[in-house]
């Protein structure tokens, strides 16, 4: 069989309904967005910040971060009410299409919302740009950003059970608490000393990786769950991804970090016995002072350095 058209027919394989909503109807739009996106982040508004000061966007942040938490919110509802409609098994597993003002339909338009929604997140990265935080656009910022719509997009093409349901609403349940900690860190200084938990945010996603893999690889097969194959397939291919992605970043942004604290002090400690000797006045703040000489070894440059590790995703800075 021709490729095309086997991609053709595996993309009119889901619910006609779910079809024919927006941005699921159309076979280009989705990926137009995501190449938009792309040249938006990386050429154009770079190009056009080079020379502007950044913009101060805090208020806008926090009613951007806080009006996605409680659409995230809503969907996790939804899905629940969904959930106790039905059975587990019937609700994840049974080819089920949708009806008009029935639970499913509910249920489906949540997971709708929750597409919606990866697009709206493009502000994350425009965001940073316009802020000229140019060194949080990273790789896996923007690969997780541009593919997840067109992930969403499959699944609302081709599955007809609720079986994205759970990977979905997991998702959802992290991206709640991913983005009420970005609105209360873009409130500044007074807020931020309470948010000591940024690292475990990100174990947090590697975890929702893991359960994922776990629940397509063990428990679906167990199950018998009548699911579509190819759905299975992508979940398995991104989560896989995402993982090690997330897993990289977490190395070398807080095991560094940790090594780098870690030889700072000791540093300061060495550089504290060395000017107690030199010219007779320990230093208590670690920089390494001789004779009136210029700062060394843990000064003001090496400072900024540790100091830009501190930054929160959102671009808000620890102070």
């Amino acid at each position: 069989m021709n490729l095309v058209v086997l991609m053709k027919e595996t993309l009119e394989s889901g619910d006609p309904i779910i079809r024919s909503w927006f941005l699921v109807d159309s076979y280009y739009l989705p990926f137009l967005c995501s190449a938009m996106y792309v040249l938006l982040v990386k050429r154009l508004l770079p190009s056009i910040m080079e020379n502007r000061k950044p913009f101060d966007l805090r208020n806008v942040m926090i009613a951007y971060n806080f009006g996605i938490v409680l659409t995230y919110v809503s969907c996790l509802l939804l899905l629940f009410y969904y959930f106790l409609t039905t059975d587990a098994y019937k609700g994840i597993c049974a080819p089920t299409f949708v009806s008009v003002g029935h639970y499913t339909y509910w249920a489906t338009t949540a997971g709708w919302v929750i597409y919606i929604l990866k697009y709206i997140e493009y502000a994350d990265t425009i965001f940073f740009v316009l802020r000229k935080k140019d060194h949080l656009v990273t790789n896996l910022h923007v690969i997780h950003h541009a593919v997840l719509p067109l992930i969403c997009w499959v699944f609302l093409r081709t599955e007809t059970s609720g079986f994205q349901f759970i990977p979905g609403g997991l998702n959802s349940f992290v991206h709640v608490l991913m983005y009420t900690y970005y609105g209360l860190a873009a409130m500044g200084p007074s807020v931020q000393k309470y948010l000591w938990w940024k690292e475990y945010l990100t174990k947090l996603q590697m975890l929702q990786f893991v359960i994922i893999l776990i629940f397509v690889l063990v428990i679906i097969p167990l199950s018998g769950c009548k699911t579509s194959k190819h759905g299975i397939y992508i979940d398995i291919l991104f989560a896989a991804l995402f993982l090690v992605l997330f897993y990289n970043f977490y190395t070398k942004t807080y095991k560094k970090k940790l090594s780098l604290n870690l030889s700072t002090k000791k540093m300061q400690e060495c550089n504290g016995k060395q000017t107690s000797v030199t010219n007779g006045h320990g230093q208590q703040n670690g920089y390494s002072k001789q004779n009136g000489g210029p700062e060394k070894d843990g000064g003001p440059e090496k400072a900024n350095w540790i100091d830009s590790l501190l930054d929160f995703p959102n671009g808000v800075r620890r102070r």
